[in-house]
């Protein structure tokens, strides 16, 4: 968590004319050839995912859980007593832009978000001041009464924070598709030609 609060403070709050690009490939964010051609005011109108998947500006990502042990304590006082109310947030996720952040601290998501729809305005790329640390993928998000920020987007989605919805199926979400689909062609409920089909599209992601 430090660390993400390192990239947040070190993000200038005087942001520079912003670049357009076209994609952001998260397979290239450890090339330094390739991210010294665009600066950490570059907005892409894509994102590549490593398995091939796209997401554009205007598409929809749904909240998951908060990932860690990310927990915020509020105190609420009534007339002859306190009491101090614990809440889980996101430890990818915040609530605001950079430049707020830089001047008024980091306000991390609530899990209260869970299961949410939110759509993308923005997809940007942080390069770090680090020789050896990689860039990362940034999401922005609509959100009426304040901007969402994802502050490194491969970790929210590989700890579950953030869920991609044209994400390629997994071996084993495949297996278990074919798996149902065995099951319903024994009991009669598809033909041999669908379940011939779904298995020869389901077998691509079977490793």
């Amino acid at each position: 968590m430090k660390n993400l609060v390192t990239i947040i403070l070190t993000i200038s709050s005087t942001m520079a004319i912003a670049q357009s690009a076209d994609t952001l490939f998260v397979s290239k964010l450890v090339d330094m050839e390739w991210t010294k051609n665009y600066s950490n005011s570059t907005q892409f109108g894509f994102i590549k995912f490593e398995d091939g998947s796209v997401l554009a500006i205007g598409d929809k990502m749904k909240f998951g859980s908060p990932s860690g042990t990310n927990q915020s304590t509020t105190q609420q006082t009534g007339l002859f007593s306190s009491t101090a109310n614990r809440t889980n947030n996101f430890t990818y996720i915040m609530l605001g832009r950079m430049g707020v952040a830089v001047m008024s601290g980091v306000n991390y998501l609530p899990e209260s978000f869970k299961g949410r729809e939110a759509q993308i305005e923005n997809i940007k790329m942080f390069k770090s001041k680090k020789i050896d640390r990689p860039s990362v993928a940034m999401v922005i998000f609509q959100n009426p009464a304040m901007n969402i920020t994802v502050l490194d987007l491969k970790f929210a989605i590989e700890f579950g924070e953030l869920i991609n919805p044209k994400a390629a199926m997994t071996s084993e979400q495949a297996l278990v598709e074919l798996k149902k689909a065995k099951d319903k062609l024994d009991l009669g409920l598809i033909t041999q030609h669908k379940f011939d089909s779904l298995r020869a599209v389901l077998s691509k992601y079977i490793k």
